[in-house]
């Protein structure tokens, strides 16, 4: 069986200064891709005739296509900071992804996850068919940092932070 994307739930934070306000990325959003971009290194050794290559690191990024919806407040967030033409760490903040298929915990609205920081490119908005849509790319500022998150109080913990259950 195929996994569906629907049981993938996408957040960002959409919350200003220290405290995190997770907004949930789905309705408005019609595509939200997860693209790793593995750097590769080539090396070729006297005795072969082939090059050996290896995996050196990852240039990750996150191509979306939003409609722009005033009420949502994921979409307005990153609509914001294309339209106001934020830059540097005005354009900054944490995604998290979370895999609604792998519950943690007993709660019953914990799932594995993983939050990164991210830059937020708006690189255009757009006329479809008479409504507007927005796309562009998260990109990776950090590395993954794996943990859970419910889902309920939509609060991200790391694995360093959470309590071993027996």
């Amino acid at each position: 069986m195929v996994k569906e994307r629907r049981f993938i739930a996408d957040y960002i934070n959409a919350g200003t200064g220290a405290e995190a306000k997770y907004a949930f990325m789905g309705t408005g959003f019609t595509d939200l891709n997860d693209s790793p971009s593995a750097q590769t290194t080539s090396k070729k050794y006297i005795n072969n005739k082939s090059a050996t290559k290896s995996i050196s690191g990852y240039d990750w990024t996150a191509p979306y296509t939003t409609d722009v919806i005033p009420d949502d407040e994921a979409v307005m967030f990153i609509c914001n900071i294309g339209e106001k033409e934020l830059t540097g760490p005005d354009a900054e903040t944490d995604y998290v992804k979370v895999d609604l298929g792998k519950k943690v915990g007993s709660s019953g609205s914990e799932f594995e996850a993983r939050r990164r920081r991210v830059a937020v490119e708006v690189a255009e908005f757009t006329n479809n068919d008479g409504e507007m849509q927005a796309s562009g790319n998260l990109l990776g500022k950090s590395d993954w940092e794996f943990g859970k998150f419910d889902t309920k109080t939509k609060t991200f913990t790391p694995e360093a932070e959470q309590t071993p259950t027996e």
